[in-house]
């Protein structure tokens, strides 16, 4: 029996009873909930190294039991932890780098896991890169890549499992929503750290909801990342976590889902890196929006700072900033077009679809010139009304029908009404909403 396999078996052997214990004591509801705040997370580590000389394979067996060892002093029972080295395909892939593992890569039997965590070490001239990258099984959802380096191999252990605990995201269940307050139970919750300093979880995290969908067999169906949404740990009592909701939807978790579905947060941690944002149109054409504006907000601000317009090609480049989560407002002419909380670095790109404004800006043009224009009109012609009285009333009839000339040269009503039509016809929008607010200024 191998040196984690040990631990593993101690750790699990310990969290059942206390799971047991509590399940026992609590009815219906409250005991799902202990079982789920007392279920510790099966990880299932893959450790691989380069072509290096001096990790060899008895190196790296210790390295594993290392590793194992820290977690259990520094973690404590909420983490079932397994090393084992890297099969020779996946090896073969790590070495290619990790962003390029998929689910399909891992073995079979490793998503019978709750986590499986990818250590790759690699040779440098100052000493060695490590790089990790996890899998949360329940959400089929992969961290970043986390790098960090050991300037010497007597500290491969603490920075493997630094590496380990950078990727590490904790899952939580979502138990309800009320007001935009959110509230989640947190997966081994009841498990505190044995080093107080190792906090999985704070106030100012940020939450992303999944929601999945298992067939009869308990294997997922269908896995869907809410779009736009996150939560914001506000209160952390336990497993218990009070967060504020931030969606650009109108109902993100609005209806009930019935049957095997499970409604689960997984917490994000921002890599440091920017994210591309490109506004496109709603409509079937797609096409970019140029000259937008991007307004930026930190949650809990009241107002948010302009940031930027988008260019040519629609996009714009959102940098990382001090809060994780910011919230971002694109505007086209003072118009509010949408309201998109994003966390910068977590997606390379991200596309946003909002109405093609470009229309109704150029039909209020259009109805404000057409407007001074009428007054314009309806002004000339009052006062050339006038001149011509004054003139036929003093005998000035030559003067009187010079104007009454330029009267008439004025356009009538009808000619007005029939340029009006032609540019309203000109400024047709595939939108049916922005099409309304185009409709709806010409008509009045």
């Amino acid at each position: 029996m191998t040196h984690s396999l040990q631990h593993s078996l101690r750790r699990a052997a310990a969290a059942m009873a206390m799971a047991a214990a509590c399940a026992l004591s609590s009815p219906g509801a409250a005991r799902a909930q202990a079982v789920w705040e007392l279920t510790p997370y099966r990880i299932q580590v893959y450790l691989a190294a380069g072509n290096l000389p001096d990790l060899t394979p008895r190196v790296l067996d210790d390295l594993s039991a290392g590793l194992v060892d820290r977690a259990d002093v520094v973690v404590g029972a909420a983490w079932q932890m397994r090393v084992a080295a890297a099969p020779d395909l996946l090896h073969r892939q790590m070495a290619g780098g990790l962003n390029s593992i998929q689910v399909e890569s891992l073995p079979a039997e490793a998503l019978g896991a709750d986590k499986v965590t990818l250590l790759w070490i690699a040779p440098e001239w100052t000493g060695y890169r490590v790089a990790a990258r996890e899998l949360d099984v329940a959400t089929r959802t992969f961290s970043p890549v986390v790098e960090k380096w050991a300037t010497a191999a007597a500290l491969l252990p603490g920075t493997l499992f630094a590496a380990a605990s950078d990727v590490f995201a904790p899952l939580a269940s979502i138990e309800s929503e009320a007001g935009g307050k959110v509230r989640l139970r947190l997966r081994a919750g009841r498990f505190p750290a044995r080093d107080p300093a190792f906090l999985s979880v704070a106030p100012g995290d940020v939450f992303r909801p999944i929601i999945r969908y298992d067939d009869r067999d308990g294997n997922p169906k269908r896995i869907l990342a809410l779009p736009w949404t996150y939560f914001a740990v506000e209160q952390v009592d336990q497993a218990e976590l009070t967060c504020q909701m931030y969606s650009g939807l109108r109902t993100a978790l609005a209806g009930r889902r019935r049957g095997r579905v499970h409604q689960l947060a997984l917490a994000v941690k921002p890599p440091g890196e920017s994210t591309r944002l490109v506004v496109r149109a709603r409509t079937a054409s797609k096409r970019p929006l140029c000259g937008y504006d991007i307004y930026l907000q930190k949650p809990g601000e009241t107002a948010g700072a302009w940031f930027g317009r988008t260019g040519l090609d629609g996009s714009i480049v959102i940098p990382p900033g001090e809060a994780p989560l910011m919230i971002l407002y694109v505007r086209n002419g003072g118009q509010l077009l949408a309201r998109l909380p994003l966390v910068p670095g977590l997606e390379k790109e991200a596309e946003a679809v909002v109405l093609d404004d470009d229309q109704r800006l150029a039909a209020e043009s259009a109805v404000m010139a057409a407007q001074e224009e009428l007054v314009d009109l309806v002004t000339r012609r009052a006062v050339l009304a006038a001149q011509i009285r004054g003139a036929v009333k003093a005998g000035d009839l030559k003067s009187a029908d010079r104007m009454l000339i330029d009267l008439f040269a004025l356009r009538t009503r009808d000619q007005f009404t029939t340029q009006l039509a032609a540019q309203r016809q000109r400024l047709y929008s595939e939108d049916p909403i922005v099409q309304k607010h185009v409709d709806k200024m010409f008509e009045e």
